[in-house]
């Protein structure tokens, strides 16, 4: 009996060793490019699942006897304190200042939902935006109809009528719609640029804003996805309540056709925004959007270099954005110069879109 007991506490602790690992190798996982290793970007999706078994492992250790595998997970939150930090980021709420602050919103309106918008049947995603109070506001997804009963750009203009300077920028054109990125603001929009990276349905676009004589610029951003379907989706919520090895292999086959390619996609197409941000010659820079990808990725840390990432200055908690069939992840950010204070950055828990919107508050600080 005592030799099973024995047994059985070196197989939790091998366990254990191989999650902090695992834990190890997440939180670093941003510094090698999908390029040089798929495995890792795979790593850093993993990072919340593996930091979360290595809490529950140190706690058991802390109620065993025999406390001498809880150092080795003490160090190894230690190391990762910086990643842990930033995906799970803790602020209190701060007072704003009155002046000097502009209101930043970025959203993945997912198509406005399909829905049109009128007095007696408001669509919602419009109807959130027009009563948020933002200064600025980058959409992701614009999709809208050209013509006909369908929800028309001219439709959203008239209902956010309180942002006279806007900017739409198509990446996708069919017969009867168009797939875009949006920018609507209270202050003048001085010139807008696409930065060209060769994706059919995602990009990115430069504008130059005037903020009260300030000279900002405003890199709005949708990354490559992993085009995932909703069945696939689907399928990943069900293993995850309930395991079936039937559906474990069609994801994990499904994975390795979509995940991987979006991330070198997407890599890709960080380099380039990153590109642009060091031509930047105005005196604020603002990087709104859906990266799709986590804090912990390639991406994320390319493009962010020594911008700062508004949500882990003044966010609280993981910060969801993505709400769809368990895919727990922050993938919508609002990074900016560090000539910039953010204040409150937070995420609204409204429903409307797959994604919930992010805002924050941005005060210009000196040049």
């Amino acid at each position: 009996m005592k030799s099973l007991r024995i047994l059985f506490r070196f197989l939790l602790a091998a366990v254990n060793i191989l999650f902090i690992i695992l834990l190890l190798a997440a939180a670093y996982s941003d510094r090698i490019s999908p390029d040089e290793s798929l495995t890792m970007a795979y790593l850093g999706l993993g990072f919340p699942v593996f930091f979360s078994i290595c809490i529950l492992y140190a706690i058991y250790w802390l109620f065993m006897r025999d406390r001498i595998f809880l150092p080795l997970s003490v160090c190894a939150f230690v190391i990762c304190w910086g990643p842990v930090s930033r995906y799970f980021p803790f602020h209190f709420k701060q007072e704003v200042p009155e002046d000097g602050v502009v209101k930043v919103l970025t959203y993945n309106v997912m198509n406005f939902a399909g829905k049109r918008h009128t007095s007696l049947s408001p669509n919602r995603i419009i109807e959130y935006i027009a009563e948020s109070d933002a200064d600025i506001v980058c959409l992701q997804e614009f999709t809208v109809a050209r013509s006909g009963k369908e929800l028309t750009a001219k439709d959203v203009f008239a209902a956010l009528d309180m942002y006279p300077y806007r900017s739409v920028v198509e990446l996708h054109g069919h017969r009867y719609s168009t797939s875009n990125i949006a920018l609507f603001s209270k202050y003048p929009i001085k010139k807008t640029r696409k930065i060209e990276y060769g994706s059919e349905y995602n990009g990115s676009a430069v504008h130059e804003l005037d903020i009260n004589g300030k000279r900002v610029a405003l890199i709005n951003n949708h990354l490559e996805s992993f085009k995932l379907t909703q069945k696939d989706r689907s399928q990943y919520s069900s293993l995850i309540k309930s395991f079936d090895s039937n559906v474990l292999g069609e994801i994990r086959g499904t994975f390795q056709q979509k995940l991987g390619p979006a991330f070198l996609l997407r890599a890709k197409q960080a380099e380039m925004v990153a590109e642009e941000i060091k031509k930047t010659k105005t005196d604020y820079l603002i990087i709104c959007g859906d990266f799709n990808d986590t804090p912990l990725s390639y991406a994320h840390r390319i493009i962010q270099g020594n911008l700062t990432d508004a949500f882990v200055a003044s966010g609280k908690g993981m910060g969801t954005t993505y709400n769809q069939n368990l895919f727990l992840f922050r993938i919508d950010n609002i990074l900016h110069s560090p000539n910039i204070t953010p204040y409150n950055c937070t995420v609204d828990r409204v429903r409307y879109s797959d994604h919930y919107p992010m805002w924050c508050y941005l005060k210009l600080g000196d040049k």
